[in-house]
């Protein structure tokens, strides 16, 4: 008889179950990231304070790691797993409540606290539910959940939005991540080493061999970051594109087709080859969105982005995985979600501060009284400059993948 926690094939219960709430956790996620910034922005908050309502959920994330970092190679994972989502069913909550601004940044440091959790603990439970030899493929299947919560839920989020209001959508949200919570319970995790023990330390942390890549993540996170920050301001608001929510459903429709197709491909021929190209082609995603006036642009963007970002998360993951051992994963995966952490957080700020300076120069030194036009100006060139990070990113796998691939 073949023990649970010993797969044989990549869609076994276990892994099933944790594919299922990671699904729905996105879902409530990502309709969240898309709508905050057009929330805040629709309270009045300048660029910069967008950025930081959008990006600063990173910091509540960065904190949390140490605490819990510790506790997920020496407590049951399934348990910490419910206790991160719960957390987020209270951020949403907060949302829901907020009268100002103020209550924003609130719930997202507390929902960042969740998913400074959530993360790396789901994350770690698919790869204890793998089996040897099929990571690159399972990590890619995995964040298939990210995808699919990307075409669900920035389009039904921006539709709810704009036909019943923020309350009704964050309603929606805490819904769609209470079922998240539910499937929490019955998922399969490994039982905790009987001589585990709970202690704060930088090696409980950071996994030093998952350094490298969680550094490259980060500057593969930092413009992602930026299109979930300034994508509905910069096209709905100042371009007058109402039905940008297609850029998210194309990409991740996009997704969904080239993980079925590409999920082995890092495994057959190395990380290099796979990381360098798709990098390229995100990179490109961020030209469309500088030159683009109209729907069509942004739906070519949303395919260069499959093609780029949506391909290369999880081959950097799954390098990430590959790189520690299988009693450090736990930490391994949390070392990697840092890195994403401070993308996450770097990437909206840097570029809200760019943004509103960028548009001062344009409008005699202030952000008052802006034109659409003036606005717009401001985020195409933004949106070019983001660039750089992927230079930055696409260097630093030439630079730490030969060993790896060999």
């Amino acid at each position: 008889m073949i023990r649970e926690n010993t797969p044989t094939t990549v869609w076994n219960r276990g892994y099933i179950l944790i594919f299922l709430a990671n699904l729905f956790q996105h879902m409530g996620q990502q309709t969240i990231t898309a709508l905050i910034p057009k929330y805040a922005s629709s309270m009045g908050a300048a660029a910069s304070v967008v950025g930081i309502v959008s990006g600063i959920f990173a910091i509540s994330a960065l904190a949390i790691r140490p605490v819990a970092s510790p506790a997920f190679d020496c407590f049951r994972k399934r348990n910490i797993y419910v206790l991160a989502t719960a957390i987020l069913l209270v951020a949403y909550a907060v949302f829901y409540m907020a009268p100002n601004v103020n209550w924003l940044i609130a719930g997202r440091l507390l929902q960042g606290v969740g998913v400074g959790m959530c993360a790396p603990i789901s994350l770690s439970i698919a790869c204890d539910n793998l089996p040897e030899g099929s990571f690159a493929k399972g990590v890619s299947f995995f964040s298939l959940g990210q995808a699919f919560g990307q075409a669900v839920g920035p389009s039904l989020g921006l539709a709810l939005s704009t036909n019943y209001g923020y309350k009704t959508t964050f309603i929606a949200c805490f819904c769609v991540v209470f079922v998240c919570l539910i499937l929490a319970f019955f998922v399969y995790s490994k039982p905790a080493p009987e001589d585990a023990r709970y202690r704060i330390r930088f090696d409980t942390i950071v996994a030093k061999e998952a350094v490298p890549a969680a550094i490259t993540m980060t500057f593969l996170t930092i413009p992602y970051a930026c299109i979930g920050g300034f994508l509905l301001i910069y096209a709905n608001d100042t371009l007058g594109i109402t039905n940008i929510g297609l850029y998210y459903t194309v990409y991740a429709i996009g997704i969904l087709v080239l993980r079925f197709v590409t999920g082995g491909l890092a495994d057959k021929f190395g990380y290099r080859k796979v990381l360098v190209p798709t990098m390229a082609c995100f990179a490109m995603t961020f030209v469309m969105f500088s030159v683009s006036k109209s729907i069509t642009g942004f739906i070519a963007a949303a395919v260069f982005s499959a093609l780029g970002y949506g391909i290369a998360l999880p081959n950097l993951q799954a390098l990430c995985m590959t790189s520690v051992p299988a009693e450090k994963r736990g930490v391994g995966s949390n070392t990697f979600f840092l890195g994403q952490d401070i993308g996450q957080f770097m990437g909206p700020y840097l570029a809200g501060l760019l943004a509103d300076a960028l548009i001062r120069s344009k409008n005699n030194g202030t952000i008052e009284g802006a034109s659409n036009a003036v606005k717009a100006s401001a985020y195409s060139t933004m949106y070019l400059v983001i660039i750089i990070s992927l230079v930055i990113a696409i260097a630093l796998v030439l630079l730490n993948t030969r060993k790896k691939d060999k």
